[in-house]
């Protein structure tokens, strides 16, 4: 955290760094496969914000203008992600059974066995397009109100109703069917599943549910991993 001597950023304070932080690398994560290609374009948000705070008059929210910024680069980035069909990701789902690498620690196992369930899961939604993802997680990961997800992705609000209610209803079809951290009881034949049988990750992704109700399996995988800020290191820098 930066102290009071710490080089100002403008209008924004150490605690909308760390914030802000946060959630552009899940926006960034979420939106872009490659993790090295999604924490640069999640440092590009942060420079972009930094160039452009002098022209900020607070005629929107903050957070609103944060968002647009970093649905503008975050999506320039995003063009080159490859848009899945649901019979490439079923026959990719179904295919041989993955072991873990010879040089993996027996403490790393667990972390591990999450961590390509959180790549699968990102790659899952990419069966949506790059503007439905983007409102799918603004609303469901990141819990904006639909008339701030309206201003920023320039649409009118009934539009990102329609478009988070397609996509939530093709993701819950496929996932029913084809991820046992989404339905513990689902007869997938997904390539994870020996493992998943090792650490029982359905179960934790359960009690989460039990806790939260009806959440979305990516804000529950938030919980499952350490988080990821990649504005922290900017934050840190002028201590």
């Amino acid at each position: 955290m930066m102290n009071s001597e710490a080089k100002s950023y403008g209008n924004l304070t150490d605690n909308d760094i760390q914030e802000y932080g946060k959630l552009i690398s899940i926006l960034s994560n979420r939106m872009i496969s490659n993790k090295s290609v999604a924490q640069e374009a999640a440092q590009e948000v942060w420079l972009e914000v930094l160039r452009s705070l002098p022209s900020f008059k607070n005629e929107s929210k903050l957070s609103t203008w944060i968002y647009a910024i970093a649905k503008r680069v975050i999506g320039r980035y995003a063009e080159n992600e490859r848009r899945h069909t649901v019979r490439f990701l079923h026959d990719f789902l179904s295919g041989k059974d993955r072991d873990i690498p010879d040089d993996t620690a027996d403490v790393e196992k667990d972390l591990w066995i999450k961590e390509e369930c959180d790549r699968c899961l990102t790659g899952l939604f990419h069966c949506l397009t790059n503007e439905a993802r983007m409102a799918y997680l603004f609303r469901d990961v990141i819990q904006l109100p639909y008339p701030e997800i309206a201003r920023i992705m320039d649409m009118d609000e009934q539009s990102i109703r329609k478009t988070l209610s397609r996509s939530r209803a093709k993701l819950r079809n496929f996932l029913h069917h084809e991820c046992r951290i989404y339905n513990p009881d689902s007869t997938c034949k997904c390539r994870m599943n020996t493992l998943l049988d090792t650490i029982n990750l359905p179960a934790e992704y359960q009690r989460i549910r039990d806790l939260g109700k009806r959440v979305s399996i990516l804000l529950q995988a938030n919980e499952i991993l350490p988080a990821k800020n990649y504005w922290e290191k900017y934050s840190l820098m002028d201590k």
